[in-house]
């Protein structure tokens, strides 16, 4: 096998990674070295002599942040350094796509519909900006480019250039994000037939871009609290549109707010064919 064809089946089962929870760090199973160790309780130590000898207002803050320094080194654990480690995956996604830092999210769920029918559904730009509350429009700008516009805070207008690569055998949709995109994005789905014919595994991964460091991984990291919510919110849609025909209300827009989604296809782009839902399948 040549190191391509051996990369590719790599990353191909890579995404097992994203499920798998990281330890959280406790007395049994510390996440500090012992030169970090050493200089916390040195560190925390010092801080909380020099807070008793001085006292009053000045001092205290010093003993109780010395505290602090102390037992991370007593304890060997410490949540900032854990929530701004990368996980396996992520690093394994970096070294692939040469980035310099990436926070990934990943979430799935079960549909009661064939894999292809799934499949056709979430093909489609259109079928899938419907059901996310914030796009306003979706503009076919080539072949294979689309751009999404989407209603922000102050009610500003963002717009995302995204590609979407050709589909691989009915199982994975691929999109990227468009040349001079100032953050990258990298967005897979994954198609599987269920156990025991109860439809299909859907399961997303998104992979955005993180620069500058470790700040920008901590606010990478804040911001995916947010799109977790919202890609779990996108995937219960999906299974509901595709279960039931509809989406309950609760999941609609609120009052007031845009809900309607144009799709321009480009002059000579030909558009994606409208989705139809087959009279099969398992519910």
């Amino acid at each position: 096998m040549s190191p391509l064809e051996n990369e590719e089946t790599i990353m191909s089962e890579r995404p097992k990674l994203v499920a798998s929870r990281a330890a959280v760090p406790t007395p049994s199973h510390p996440n500090l070295g012992t030169p970090e160790r050493t200089v916390s309780l040195l560190a925390g130590t010092l801080l909380i002599a020099n807070g008793l000898r001085q006292g009053g207002l000045r001092g205290w803050p010093q003993v109780l942040l010395g505290a602090c320094a102390a037992w991370r080194g007593y304890s060997g654990t410490c949540r900032i350094k854990r929530a701004l480690t990368h996980t396996p995956f992520e690093q394994a996604f970096e070294q692939d796509r040469d980035w310099s830092g990436s926070k990934i999210i990943s979430r799935s769920i079960t549909v009661g519909k064939p894999r292809e029918e799934v499949f056709a559904f979430c093909r489609n730009p259109g079928n899938l900006g419907a059901l996310v509350p914030w796009i306003d429009a979706i503009e076919q700008t080539g072949e294979h480019t689309y751009r999404w516009v989407a209603h922000g805070p102050m009610d500003k207008t963002l717009h995302c250039d995204i590609e979407q690569n050709e589909p691989k055998d009915g199982s994975k949709l691929h999109w990227t994000a468009g040349p001079g995109t100032r953050f990258k994005h990298d967005i897979q789905m994954h198609f599987n037939d269920a156990p025991a014919g109860r439809g299909t595994q859907l399961k997303v991964i998104v992979a955005c871009q993180a620069p500058l460091g470790a700040a920008g991984y901590a606010l990478a990291a804040a911001i995916s609290k947010f799109s977790d919510k919202a890609l779990l919110h996108l995937l219960r849609s999906i299974k509901q549109q595709l279960e039931t025909g509809e989406v309950s209300t609760n999941r609609m827009h609120a009052s007031g707010t845009k809900d309607f989604l144009f799709v321009h296809p480009a002059k000579e782009a030909p558009q994606t064919p409208p989705y139809q839902p087959s009279t099969g399948g398992n519910a």
